[in-house]
């Protein structure tokens, strides 16, 4: 452990959502899960967390999480850096859910990672970076992007990041939030093996549009391994994915496992247009969103 900044008695923090800006999966791992390839984006769609130190113990209230306990991965992340650390005392978190669960969204990872950031800033104490990374991923596959944000290639089971430059170009994303969330598990169940073939030549071509920083060649380009189960599973969501290419959104995906369905546009004005356009024609919430950069230079942790 490193000295850290000097502790304080409350901190809040936003947790934000992530697209995956393409996914692919290329087989599956001896420990049950599956290797991918991704771009993972942060966006301005973010849950909020305050953290308050208190005697011993760990409390979570989120009423969205009401059921959970000890599951929730808020509370999993709390007591993890409280045994690590040895920090004393306790930590009650609050959480106000934004994210839906189930979205591909990544709130539950998104909010295990703010914890973690959290209380390092409300015990004083900072871990080495790889260790914190290490135990953000035992919390869940997508948790140690959510550290730092912004944009990044993760591999592996998705633990694995490694930060990609900001995309060029101005994106603006509409996000279609659904009323019901997919289990993951389950629309890894319907993945059929034969569609994994050529799937890292495909990403390495999404992964140089992205470096070009052209938003249409990009979106000619996205595309999601997980799509095709997922609506399967869920017959509702193509509708969806086409109506936003047909209101003008250069490319539109499914995010992770879904249900969340994006589609990135060149402005604020042709978003604001897509989503009066939708939205009397598509059922669930239109969120406009902006990608975020990494967590430095947005002031995570405010006091």
């Amino acid at each position: 452990m490193r000295p850290g900044v000097a502790p304080g008695a409350a901190v809040r923090i936003l947790a934000p959502a992530k697209i995956n800006v393409g996914l692919a999966i290329l087989g599956p791992r001896g420990d049950g899960y599956h290797e991918l390839r991704t771009i993972f984006q942060a966006v301005s769609l973010c849950d909020r967390i305050g953290l308050r130190r208190t005697r011993a113990g760990v409390r979570v209230h989120c009423p969205a999480l009401q059921g959970l306990g000890e599951r929730n991965l808020a509370h999993r992340a709390a007591a993890l850096f409280l045994e690590q650390t040895g920090a004393p005392g306790g930590v009650r978190v609050e959480i106000e859910k934004r994210i839906p669960a189930g979205g591909g969204l990544g709130g539950g990872s998104s909010d295990a990672a703010a914890v973690l950031l959290g209380c390092c800033r409300l015990f004083g104490v900072l871990p080495e970076p790889g260790l914190l990374r290490h135990w953000a991923a035992a919390l869940g596959s997508d948790a140690p992007f959510f550290l730092d944000g912004g944009s990044a290639v993760g591999s592996g089971r998705g633990e694995l990041i490694e930060p990609l430059p900001p995309f060029a170009g101005k994106v603006v994303a509409l996000l279609h939030l659904g009323s019901e969330g997919l289990a993951t598990t389950e629309v890894y169940r319907r993945l059929e093996p034969a569609a994994l073939t050529g799937r890292e030549r495909a990403f390495n071509i999404l992964l140089a549009r992205w470096r070009e920083g052209d938003l249409r060649r990009l979106g000619e380009k996205l595309f999601n391994d997980l799509e095709a189960p997922a609506f399967a599973l869920s017959p509702g969501l193509p509708a969806v994915k086409e109506a936003l290419s047909a209101s003008g959104a250069l490319g539109a995906l499914l995010s992770g496992s879904g249900s969340g369905v994006f589609g990135l546009f060149g402005s604020d004005e042709e978003a604001e247009r897509a989503r009066a356009l939708l939205r009397e024609r598509v059922p669930g919430r239109l969120v406009k969103v902006h990608f975020l950069p990494a967590r430095r230079r947005w002031g995570v942790v405010k006091r």
